[in-house]
């Protein structure tokens, strides 16, 4: 028996990898899943090219495991491809070394006319020196991790979420079970092995494991506008930064990213001024930017593995990954940590565990993910229904099929997170959850909807967005006659 702690891309990902190799597996997560890192990203498919000069490795790993997941979970990657623009204020001597970088990794980029770019994508500035054709896409990431889930389930383990592990027990150096608290109480789960797969988190669970690991935290904020914009994702030529990607998600788009240092695993608090610097940064690629409505903004926390140096900011820090055997460390046997790395390479990250893992265990099983599709979701019902959240067109049948909270049924139909965050339909769902679980108070579902778009709506209110708040508020209070206290 094997505990993953962490149900993100990550954790689930060493789950399904050793649930195929007929390993016992739980997961078990604090929230649900994706709610850490996983849930918190742009949606991009690397194609590995934004690394090709900073971190060749994690730019060959991009590029092969972008071609592996267009072919096993196909249902969840949009082929939108991607272009990379130099403009003219951008050094041309990166431009040659990023060229230089693809050509290493195997990544194919195509020149492009730069008048052309223009003609067809009028918003992108005006001055363009270069640009290049890339194999990104675009990842739907709480679809994929379901699937990962569902498949895991269909594989005989199990996926435990909202219990935070509060204890590692050993027995002669080894590992021997996990202590978790949870809604009904304490759960003592014995096992042979525990994966620490706790993304920003996994600091804090390594020192349950006895044996601290150097990770360094950093944020991002990124920025979702209402119409998407772009058919592909718009990259800028220089080395990674803050504001220079725009990547199409569905019917939004969403700018990111910055990259901000900080010591807690929790995502921080949304700051107006950083708002405010990251539409600087994108009007350089999109001039017109002000002229697009922000729905809201958000953040996530990388959580990268600083190994023996100490960077000096977190753009030097490499987004490749470590997988880590705490017994030839100072830690017990059976304890292993896997931190670092993108969504884009949560497979490659999971096999390398998985064997590390699977060696420990003597298990000769080989990995098979490589290979293993991962299917499709239930069908929406042909039938006639009624639509609860009209931006997204999610029916009472979507929310149905969910297992889990009103946030995972939020995440995995994206109810409320349209152009009205929720105005109208959060009464709606609310209603259904109340009929599905009479048992959850519909009041405080209320205000916790409320309360978790409200977090990223109020620092991007100005002129358009302010008035359309104004008016969601009017709506509530006035027409739906919410209580002044929800």
């Amino acid at each position: 028996m094997v505990v993953v702690i962490g149900a993100g891309a990550t954790g689930l990902g060493v789950a399904w990898d050793l649930a195929l190799r007929g390993v016992e597996v739980t997961v078990i997560d604090q929230s649900g899943i994706g709610f850490g890192t996983s849930g918190r990203f742009h949606g991009l498919l690397h194609s590995g090219a934004r690394y090709a000069v900073t971190d060749p490795t994690a730019a060959q790993d991009c590029r092969e495991e972008n071609a592996r997941l267009r072919t096993i979970a196909s249902g969840a990657i949009e082929d939108t491809g991607g272009i990379f623009v130099r403009t003219q204020d951008d050094d041309p001597a990166f431009e040659t070394a990023w060229l230089e970088g693809c050509n290493r990794a195997g990544i194919p980029a195509t020149r492009l006319d730069p008048q052309k770019v223009r003609m067809r994508y009028p918003e992108v500035t005006g001055r363009i020196a270069s640009a290049y054709t890339v194999p990104d896409g675009v990842l739907e990431g709480f679809h994929l991790m379901q699937l990962v889930a569902q498949d895991i389930t269909a594989h005989q383990g199990t996926v435990l979420t909202h219990h935070h592990v509060s204890a590692v027990t050993t027995v002669d150096g080894r590992v021997a079970g996990v202590t978790a608290e949870g809604p009904g109480g304490q759960v003592h789960l014995h096992c042979d092995a525990v994966v620490n797969a706790a993304g920003p988190w996994a600091g804090r669970v390594a020192e349950l494991l006895g044996d601290p690991i150097p990770m360094h935290l950093s944020y991002g904020l990124m920025l979702l506008f209402a119409q998407r914009k772009f058919p592909l994702v718009i990259n800028r030529m220089k080395a990674p930064g803050d504001g220079d990607i725009f990547v199409p998600h569905q019917r939004v788009t969403i700018l990111g990213t910055t990259d901000i240092a900080q010591d807690s695993p929790e995502a921080p608090a949304i700051v107006q001024s950083e708002v405010e610097r990251l539409m600087t940064l994108g009007r350089e690629l999109i001039p017109s930017l002000d002229s697009w409505r922000v729905l809201r903004a958000f953040t996530g926390v990388r959580p990268l593995y600083e190994g023996e140096t100490h960077a000096a900011s977190s753009r030097e820090v490499s987004r490749d990954f470590k997988v880590i055997d705490h017994h030839a460390r100072h830690g017990p046997a059976g304890a292993f940590s896997v931190v670092g790395g993108k969504w884009t390479t949560f497979r490659l990250m999971a096999e390398r565990t998985s064997d590390m893992v699977a060696g420990y265990l003597k298990v000769s099983s080989p990995c098979v993910t490589a290979e293993a599709r991962l299917g499709s979701p239930p069908a929406k019902m042909a039938a006639p229904e009624s639509v609860l959240c009209e931006c997204e067109r999610v029916c009472a049948s979507d929310l149905r099929a969910v297992k889990g909270s009103v946030d995972e049924w939020r995440t995995a139909t994206w109810f409320s997170m349209g152009p009205c965050q929720g105005t109208f339909c959060a009464h709606r769902v609310t209603a259904l959850r109340h009929a599905v679980f009479p048992e959850e108070d519909p009041d405080e579902m209320i205000r916790h909807l409320r309360a978790e778009r409200a977090k990223g709506m109020i620092p991007v209110l100005w002129g358009a967005n302010a008035r359309e708040y104004a008016l969601q508020q009017a709506v509530r209070f006035q027409t739906l006659e919410e209580g002044e206290s929800l």
